[in-house]
């Protein structure tokens, strides 16, 4: 951040999703030479000059500046203002309270908070060198030299956690390493912070750069991390600067289910040379458990120094009886079978003896359809709750099949494997309507967005991530009910236009999602729809804000104007010039006959819509793609998925696409019921 090298990265070089994620371009900086100066003309901030742009990140721009009053150079970081909001406000002051509270010769120091009219401004110690990540590009580093950079900035880290922080995104572009060879931790917009007044993050938010993070931060438990998830990112820098490379790498989603379920494969296997106690030590702090690594950082670098001197470490090589009893605890289900399976190989031996003296074979069981009981949990609790199981075609609530408990929440329910969409309503007329899944074995690996995401309790129970009913807030959408036509279609609120860049960094803390993470580009169109996203990330989002999705049905109704019209403006033929993306409202062609109307429905981003969707007998016949019936794939109405496609025939018209498609021109609007589903 404070460098004198510029973090650049040619933009050729930028790795696709599909690429190696080991350090994330999102939140690392980037020196923009098409437009150094345009942002603040100038020159000038307060009583800093600013001499130079030395990186660029998802929060704001990073200068080389001088104190035209104490006469030192200075970084100096600057909000992005296209978002600047008083929670964007809140979270960037957060950053430097955080970091103010630590004085540590290898943490970089905050000098202050200034501002210029509604411009803030974090004032810190310039670190004249480069960044780690920048270092292990240039040349490999020596086990010494690697060894001894870990135990300093584990003193750090420990420093910091002393303080009440724990930083949660350690990784080597938030190291400096000045120009004697000495690192500093920088960085702390992410950090946990126990003098904290405002919560940073949301339970199952996924926050920090996939590669480093530790099992916990990446299974969505950002919120309730130790400092011994810092130990496990501790661990990924060390086995990163001994290997050269990370112990984990792929795309994002692969990153994530690794980082949970797979064992990181041994320093030694990598490059022989490499001292055993330094890969004990490396494995003992990329440890799946929290409690089986460091208990602290300041551990950690004691058992570094005990290498460095040649004297034994506390650290021990993890057997392979170890390695097996914890694959057994993460995989419950699949060790009790492969254990039955190797008692019934060892009893057929036996078996085989007696075969010809059994008068009948047995009578195979017949195999049922498990059920598992549901816990589920309401925020506030007392919210009358009823579960549709959805049409495994059609992705449509299955009316006649609803579950209705008895009791108010929490409760317990028994559910049979599949997809459900829950409605929790209060007596106060508050609801959500959101998504769940019930796995057919409770100890699969769930995701990391909560309508995919449970906890296991036993062999028969699990629990839903909880159901957090919000305010009614219905502003920007409008109000859509078939009472004309009467179709078979609940009266429903649209968002007047799609959810943008800037949308998703308010509500996520000026975070991308999960999927754009490599694309800070991003951040320099915030009124453009979001495109390019996972479709759980765009579910995940809607739950979020209290809303869902909109059904294929409610945006077919919507965008024809409740089947009347063939386009949301009417019958013409849109313009040629319709199909470019562009940012949400301008387009004035683009409108529904609603009042207010809504905008953008066909012509810009193409839109997600929920699972698959038959259309009913009573809707009118049009173009029609039915997705494979496959749960891989979901729907997509609008405008052209693929910049340099053919623009879709009318609203009618879906497409099917890959449920982690990142195709550019997708994107998403939320919607919510009139009343709760009941």
């Amino acid at each position: 951040m404070h460098l004198t090298r510029p973090h650049f990265t040619d933009p050729s070089s930028v790795l696709p999703q599909s690429g190696n994620l080991a350090e994330e371009d999102s939140d690392s900086f980037r020196l923009d030479k098409t437009d150094p100066g345009s942002r603040l003309a100038h020159r000038t901030f307060s009583h800093y000059e600013l001499l130079e742009i030395m990186g660029e990140g998802q929060f704001g721009i990073v200068w080389r500046a001088k104190d035209q009053r104490l006469e030192r150079i200075v970084a100096l970081k600057l909000p992005h203002l296209a978002d600047w909001d008083e929670h964007a406000r809140t979270m960037f002051l957060r950053e430097a309270r955080a970091a103010a509270t630590l004085e540590h010769p290898h943490i970089v120091r905050v000098h202050g908070i200034d501002q210029e009219e509604d411009q803030l401004g974090i004032v810190s110690q310039f670190i004249e060198g480069q960044t780690l990540f920048h270092l292990m590009q240039d040349r490999r580093l020596t086990f010494a030299e690697s060894t001894q950079m870990l135990v300093t900035i584990a003193e750090a880290v420990h420093h910091a956690h002393e303080a009440g922080v724990i930083h949660r995104d350690l990784k080597p572009s938030n190291i400096l390493v000045d120009l004697e060879g000495q690192p500093h931790v920088s960085d702390f917009g992410l950090a946990k912070w126990s003098g904290d007044q405002v919560t940073l993050t949301s339970p199952g938010l996924v926050m920090g750069t996939p590669a480093y993070m530790s099992p916990e931060q990446a299974c969505g438990d950002s919120h309730a991390v130790d400092r011994r998830s810092d130990v496990y990112s501790l661990g990924v820098l060390l086995y990163e600067m001994l290997t050269g490379k990370p112990p984990f790498e792929g795309n994002s989603t692969l990153l994530l289910h690794q980082i949970q379920r797979q064992e990181p494969e041994p320093l030694r296997s990598l490059n022989a040379a490499i001292p055993g106690d330094l890969e004990t030590i490396s494995l003992k702090c990329l440890a799946k458990t929290p409690a089986d690594r460091y208990g602290t950082a300041q551990e950690l670098a004691d058992d570094l120094r005990r290498f460095l001197a040649g004297e034994p470490i506390t650290a021990r090589a993890v057997s392979v009886a170890e390695h097996c009893i914890s694959w057994a605890r993460r995989n419950p289900t699949l060790a009790t079978s492969l254990a039955v399976a190797a008692v019934s190989t060892v009893a057929a031996i036996g078996l085989a003896f007696s075969f010809f003296t059994r008068s009948r074979p047995e009578t195979p069981v017949t195999a049922t359809e498990r059920t598992l009981a549901v816990s589920i949990v309401t925020e506030p609790p007392g919210a009358t709750v009823v579960i549709y199981p959805l049409n495994g075609r059609t992705g449509e609530p299955m009316d006649s099949q609803a579950e209705r408990p008895s009791t108010k929440s929490p409760l317990t329910t028994v559910l049979g494997p599949g997809d459900y969409l829950v409605v929790a309503a209060l007596d106060d007329g508050r609801f959500h309507e959101v998504y769940r899944h019930v796995p057919r074995n409770p100890y699969a690996l769930p995701d990391y967005y909560p309508h995919r995401r449970w906890e296991s309790r036993s062999n028969d129970a699990i629990s839903w991530f909880p159901i957090t009913i919000p305010l009614d807030d219905h502003h920007g959408m409008s109000l859509l009910e078939d009472v004309e036509f009467g179709h078979a279609l609940s009266p429903f609120l649209l968002d007047q236009q799609e959810v943008t860049v800037s949308d998703f960094l308010r509500k996520f803390h000026n975070q991308l999602p999960l999927s754009l993470r490599n694309h800070p580009e991003l951040l320099r169109t915030p009124d453009f729809p979001l495109t390019g996203l996972f479709f759980d990330e765009a579910v995940f989002y809607a739950e979020m804000v209290g809303k869902r999705l909109p059904t294929a049905q409610e945006y077919e109704f919507a965008a024809t104007n409740g089947w009347t019209t063939r386009f949301p403006w009417g019958d013409d033929i849109p313009p040629a010039e319709a199909w470019k993306l562009a940012d949400v409202g301008l387009k004035e062609f683009d409108r529904t006959q609603t009042d207010p109307p809504i905008q953008g429905l066909f012509s810009n981003a193409s839109e997600f819509v929920l699972a698959q969707h038959l259309p009913s007998a009573s809707m009118p016949s049009g173009n029609k793609m039915l997705a494979e019936d496959h749960p891989a794939n979901v729907a997509v109405r609008g405008g052209p998925v693929r910049a340099d496609a053919n623009f879709q025939s009318d609203p009618r018209f879906e497409t099917s696409i890959v449920r982690q498609s990142l195709l550019g021109q997708v994107g998403f609007r939320c919607a919510k019921s009139k009343s709760p589903r009941l």
